[in-house]
Order: structure tokens, then sequence, then C-alpha cells
């Protein structure tokens, strides 16, 4: 299990002298057998830009290539062991705000029995015991709470839940309903395609309305009945809760094979009839499509045949693939929001990259299922 925050180091790793400070012992601080965590990384980059650190660093075993310097070279070999130690990730997070550690205890037993990696969701400005004095109708929370438009910022955002594919999402109840803070997190990401399972703390409130909530403010792909804990439950109910839902194992996925201008993509279809029926459409033979542009953040072109449709209102991303009217397909680079059926989304392209590669004015793409998956 890791605790998932932001690498913030990007802009070390780009700098063109390296830097060589003499460690603060020899290279006995060198221990093959440590496990390196982001707060070490956090530590030997403030050391490296001499700014002061949160930890003493004495002894610290960060001298990796055993050169008896700290430099950049260190912190690319600890970079990479952290990485390779988070290959084997988990694909369930535990996302979480906690103001009393109620919700983070029943967080912790889930993270216990379900392996997951956890993410801590944190204010920006933290709430103070006055903040949350629910007898003062003055208070932080208060104000919060009933104003439904309130965002408050988070503090290091989680970079993103990309690898995840179910997301238990914890919080205590204030005021009958889910924090502020909650709605900052849903509206941060995207839950299209993930399966999120609400949990929550409280004296006596239920978690029916934070629930609906939940489900009315963003787009999830399948929302799980959630659960209330007192603050007094133990591992055992939370596991007896767990055994309970219909979690499985994660499915085989279709992807779809996107050849444009040269280049070949992959998306991930969608679990629906929209999805299933363009895979049926072009399983015997490629289908080329012309799209059009449209509007400098889609491209959108017919198809030979209409497909099933039940079209929401869709805030789109860069890389989702829509059904529009039934019988058109349209490819995102930007944003639009508009009544669509999700049809899938392109994997691992940037923004920035899938506008390069679709280019400006028209294009033809040839669509195929992509062998092996």
């Amino acid at each position: 299990m890791k605790k998932i925050v932001s690498f913030f180091a990007a802009a070390l790793l780009g700098i063109s002298v390296i830097i060589s400070i003499p460690v603060f012992t020899s290279a006995e601080t060198t221990n093959s057998e440590y496990s390196y965590t982001i707060q070490d990384l956090r530590n030997l980059q403030d050391f490296l830009i001499v700014r002061p650190t949160e930890e003493n660093l004495v002894g610290k075993p960060y001298d990796l290539n055993a050169d008896g310097v700290w430099n950049v070279f260190d912190f690319c070999l600890m970079k990479r062991a952290i990485l390779n130690r988070q290959k084997d990730t988990s694909d369930i997070l535990v996302a979480y705000f906690s103001q009393t550690g109620n919700t983070e205890k029943i967080a912790n037993h889930i993270i216990d029995i379900t392996n997951a990696d956890s993410y801590v969701i944190e204010a920006a400005t933290p709430y103070t015991d006055e903040d949350i004095q629910y007898t003062n109708a003055s208070c932080r929370a208060n104000q919060e709470q009933n104003d439904k438009s309130a965002r408050p910022e988070i503090s290091e955002p989680i970079e993103s839940i990309e690898a995840y594919d179910t997301i238990f999402l914890g919080y205590p109840i204030w005021w009958g309903e889910e924090p502020r803070i909650i709605d900052t997190f849903l509206e941060s990401y995207d839950f299209s395609d993930k399966t999120v399972i609400p949990f929550c703390t409280s004296g006596s409130s239920g978690i029916g309305t934070s629930e609906r909530n939940i489900g009315n403010l963003v787009t999830i792909g399948n929302q799980l009945g959630g659960r209330r804990f007192s603050a007094n439950s133990n591992l055992e109910t939370v596991d007896e809760w767990i055994k309970s839902l219909p979690l499985s194992e994660k499915k085989e996925e279709t992807k779809l094979k996107i050849e444009v201008n040269g280049y070949t993509m992959t998306a991930t279809l969608a679990d629906n009839p929209s999805a299933q029926a363009l895979a049926e459409l072009i399983n015997d033979e490629p289908m080329v499509l012309n799209l059009n542009e449209y509007g400098n953040f889609e491209k959108v072109g017919a198809l030979p045949q209409s497909l099933p449709k039940d079209e929401e209102r869709i805030t789109t991303k860069s890389g989702d693939i829509m059904l529009y009217q039934g019988n058109q397909m349209t490819i995102f680079y930007g944003s639009n929001t508009w009544s669509y059926t999700r049809l899938g989304k392109i994997d691992n392209v940037t923004q920035s990259e899938l506008k390069e590669i679709f280019g400006d004015g028209n294009v033809t793409v040839t669509l195929s299922l992509s062998e092996g998956l």
C-alpha cells in the first residue's frame, strides 16, 4: 500500500548543471534494503535546492550510487526505485476526507481489507475546531454547507485517478450531506468509467442524501450503494460490508484501434450497448470514416448506420469518443457540453498530442478492433 501524492520534482530533473553536495555521513548511509518514500524524494529535492527540510537528514541513505555525494543522479535513482515499487499497483483507491479521525479509521479498515492505495483529501486551508462548530450559524462549515456552489480548495491534489477501476469515497456527514470539499474532489476528475462506492461516518444521519448528491454532481460509470458507519465500527463490520458488495475481477476491456494521419492509437470502449454495437459493426472488417473539424474542439463524422443511443448531458474531455444523435461519431481534442452517448476514450494521449495527431481540418480515420485485447 502506498500514499498517493503528486510528483512535483520535474523542474529539478530538468536542470542542466549537476549539483554535487557532500553527504552528511560516509557512503555507509546507502542501504539496498531501504524502502524509499515520496517524503524521501521531497527531502532530497529540498536538500539539493538548499531549502530547509522537514526532517533531520543525518544518516539518511540518499547516496544511492555510493560516490560520496548527494546529487541529481541520486535523485533520479530514488525516483526510479519508488516507481519500480509502484508498478504492481492496486486498481482500488480509497480517497477520503476526515476531520476528526472517525472516517480515517474506517478508511484504514477498507485499505487493510482490500490492499488498496489511499489518498487523503485535505483542505488547502485546514479546518479548525471553530470552523465546524455546527451550533455557530456563521462558522465556516455552516457557510459552505449552505452554499451549494462552495468548492474548498484541496491541498496537494492527487495527480490522476486513471489507474484505478474502483474508488471508495469516504467523508463525515456534515449537516446531512457530504462536505463541499468532496464536491471539489469529484469535479476535479473523470469518473465516467469508474466504480465509485461512498462510505461515511456520522452520529445519526444517513448516507442517502449525500449518495444522491454525488450521483447528480458528476457522471459516474457505476455508483454502488454506500454505507454509513458509526465512530466505533470495527474491522469485522467493515469486512462484512465489503464482502456484500458486487465487486468482481477486472473485466477484459475491448480495445478500439484508431489509425489517422500515419498514427495508430488505441481506445478503451465503454461498457454499454452503443459501444458494443460499434464493436460488432467493425468486428469483421475495419471501418473508414471521414471526420470533419467542428468548433475547434472535435472531429465529427457520419457512421454507416445508426447505433443504440442513451444520451445524457456530458462535459467532454480530450480523448473522449461520443455518439451524437445516434448516427455520428465525435472524437474530442477539446471540451464541450452537450447530450451524447459515451462510446469510449483514447488511451494515454495528452490533449496537445491529440491535436497534433489530428491536425487542422478534416481527416480520414480507420477503426478496427485491436488484436490481442
